[in-house]
């Protein structure tokens, strides 16, 4: 090995070394706060409760569904739910411990598609109007190439049979999706619960699939199921369902652009969603009622916006240990982490949110009092305002532009401009995946990027790369799995300069 090599070598292994010696290993100021619910949020939580390990703070969250995360929480099983929809559906009761909701996420719910052209390209730029949508999820549209698809979507459509793919699981997304349906098709949305044998029109958690309902559907556990399935390349040719649209970009595929009431086709991206929701009826405990975001008139409103909530404890049933871990990380999300939301699939909190956030934090036990609502003590992007000034327009990573017809002819204007891109996102799983520049936007495969060059010719930059990442895979680590890390270092090191410290004792008894 040349000098230069071997010198390269010592500090790339004193600065993985310095870290596991000198940096105390971040434990949690206190007890592992335990939630479970929605999975739509679940790409958002996971990268919050990950920040948080270097506060100290220790947040252990489930996405089981918006349904069993209710019920888990109303059971005591868990501190804290998260659902897209509050208590009550299909005459559920109330949980008889103290509660209250608070906004924590919103995003668009958007309709993730593998869909190949006659001549076996991908599709990446469909277009979609809410009635066509309800056709293909009503079973009343059963071919890609049905007139109804083409009068949103002028360009070549195979024959392929449409696949619905819906969750199986009790979901607040299907609950969501299937309000907006009811909303906008009442008629269609009726027909078809009725052709299912349900008892009932009103939207549901547990979305109808299989016979006797009309069209071909499949249902899946959860997001990470319905994405997993259209995203399949054996199953999915065909296949189009309902999901957050961080759950699409992490596995590179594309999202409805949906018509809104002005006529424009428009993607989930954040500043459509946050547009869409300055029409959001807030009611006293914070729930929602979205009858003027489907038809918000904005040309840039995404008509399928939404947020979800977290039912947080209000009384004894959380200790005030556990109060003061989860009003910490409560504060972090509703400021902090909305710097996120966007990178992540979702859109920013706004301030009117933070405050219904703020209103319910306070009333946990042992929680401490949030910050102001500024721009310094909250920074939050929609709070200093860098949210709506530097909010990307571009479509959704995995989309691309396109220019539709309009119903009389000629052209309305595109979905976007650009093709779409992002500097990283997080997958469904929560591990963060790289983004890779093109055409179309895309974003990496999910997986934890690393540092693939060799350390012994690794110039200055990569070795600070290694460092960094060194540094944040070591944080949070227990002392316990730290120690193994330490001896090998502390090996590698002695075989570094051993040989050399006895050459030059040799030398100096010479």
């Amino acid at each position: 090995m040349s000098a230069g090599r071997m010198a390269r070598t010592v500090v790339a292994a004193i600065l993985f070394v310095a870290p596991l010696l000198s940096a105390p290993p971040a434990r949690a100021a206190g007890p592992t706060v335990l939630g479970a619910g929605s999975t739509w949020s679940q790409i958002a939580i996971d990268q919050w409760r990950n920040d948080v390990v270097r506060m100290g703070l220790s947040i252990n969250y489930q996405g089981v569904g918006s349904t069993q995360g209710r019920q888990m929480f109303a059971s005591g099983t868990v501190d804290f739910g998260v659902s897209e929809i509050p208590y009550g559906e299909g005459g559920e009761s109330l949980p008889s411990r103290g509660f209250k909701y608070m906004p924590i996420v919103a995003g668009g719910t958007s309709l993730m598609y593998n869909v190949k052209s006659p001549s076996g390209q991908q599709i990446r730029d469909l277009t979609l109007s809410p009635s066509t949508i309800a056709g293909i999820f009503t079973g009343k549209i059963t071919k890609w190439s049905d007139p109804e698809i083409k009068r949103d979507y002028s360009k070549p459509l195979p024959n392929t049979s449409i696949t619905t793919v819906v969750r199986s699981d009790g979901s607040g997304t299907s609950y969501q999706f299937s309000a907006f349906l009811k909303a906008m098709e009442p008629g269609m949305w009726s027909s078809f619960m009725s052709a299912c044998g349900q008892g009932s029109s009103n939207p549901t958690s547990f979305y109808p699939s299989g016979p006797p309902c009309p069209g071909h559907s499949i249902a899946q556990l959860r997001s990470d199921g319905v994405a997993n399935y259209i995203a399949n390349p054996g199953l999915g040719n065909g296949a189009i369902g309902y999901v957050e649209a961080g759950y699409a970009i992490a596995r590179r595929f594309p999202v409805v652009a949906v018509k809104n009431k002005s006529g424009h086709y428009v993607y989930p991206t954040a500043i459509n969603v946050a547009t869409a929701l300055k029409h959001a009826h807030l009611n006293n405990d914070s729930t929602q009622e979205l009858s003027q975001v489907y038809t918000a008139s904005e040309n840039n409103a995404y008509p399928i916006s939404s947020y979800s909530y977290m039912i947080v404890p209000t009384d004894s049933s959380i200790s005030t240990a556990k109060g003061q871990v989860l009003g910490k990380f409560i504060i972090y999300f509703a400021c902090t982490g909305q710097q996120q939301a966007e990178k992540l699939g979702y859109s920013p909190l706004p301030k009117e949110l933070v405050e219904f956030t703020f209103d319910a934090e306070k009333a946990i036990p042992g929680a401490p009092n949030p910050p102001a609502l500024t721009a310094k003590a909250c920074p939050n992007p929609t709070i200093d305002g860098s949210f709506y000034k530097n909010a990307s327009l571009e479509p959704p990573p995995g989309s691309v532009t396109t220019t539709v017809p309009e119903e009389g002819g000629g052209t309305t204007g595109t979905t976007g401009s650009g093709t779409g891109s992002a500097s990283s996102s997080t997958g469904a799983s929560g591990t963060e995946g790289a983004v890779a520049s093109g055409s179309t936007g895309a974003v990496g495969s999910g997986s934890t990027g690393v540092v693939t060059a060799s350390v012994a010719v690794a110039n200055d930059e990569e070795l600070a790369q290694l460092k960094a990442l060194a540094d944040e895979q070591i944080q949070g680590m227990p002392l316990a799995s730290q120690l193994p890390l330490i001896v090998g270092a502390i090996v590698v090191l002695l075989l570094i300069f051993g040989p050399l410290f006895l050459r030059l004792s040799g030398r100096g008894h010479d």
